[in-house]
């Protein structure tokens, strides 16, 4: 509980202080934290039955529980998150005015609030900057995209062929990742 409320005090320290005109900082600017460019590639799953949810040990969100078994139908996800590049092509392709991409609920936050970017993403003078806790910083290309709503994560994977995982595809693959993890360190 007590991490949902550090999370959102940041959340909403970021929003606020963006929302001034001076966009001051919270922390000093350093170096950009961009990760090495790699290659974009895919890890297979196999499918069957798995346990997703909450097994009632341990901290969890008032959200992640029961336990409970799915049936996964084998699947692939990407080895690396979306870059800021790659939003920005996703951006520069025109496709926040490319209804066909869009689920019609996302369409009509598009349409209605006038969205162009993620959330503190701005252009001037053909050059994209983000917001961020250390202030208005340059895009990182190698870094993750951040800020972009389920619309926005939805069309761009229609656009670059792909689709969203499920939500019981990510908790496996997380599970099984964390346990490979676990196991190389025993």
């Amino acid at each position: 509980h007590e991490q949902q409320h550090q999370e959102l005090i940041l959340t909403d320290l970021k929003h606020m202080l963006s929302a001034n005109p001076l966009r001051p900082a919270y922390v000093a600017p350093g170096q950009p934290a961009q990760p090495p460019a790699t290659t974009p590639g895919w890890t297979r799953y196999d499918g069957g039955i798995t346990r997703i949810g909450h097994d009632g040990r341990g901290f969890a969100f008032d959200n992640e529980g029961p336990a409970h078994d799915v049936l996964l139908t084998p699947f692939s996800l990407s080895d690396r998150l979306v870059t800021q590049g790659e939003y920005l092509a996703f951006i520069e392709a025109g496709v926040y005015q490319r209804p066909e991409l869009w689920l019609s609920m996302g369409w009509d936050m598009v349409s209605a609030q006038g969205w162009r970017a993620p959330l503190y993403w701005e252009s001037s003078d053909d050059a994209w900057r983000v917001f961020t806790l250390r202030g208005m910083q340059d895009l990182e290309l190698h870094a993750p995209v951040t800020h972009v709503s389920y619309f926005e994560a939805d069309a761009y994977a229609r656009w670059a062929g792909a689709r969203l995982p499920r939500e019981a595809e990510w908790e496996h693959a997380a599970r099984q990742l964390s346990e490979d993890t676990y196991s190389a360190r025993a």
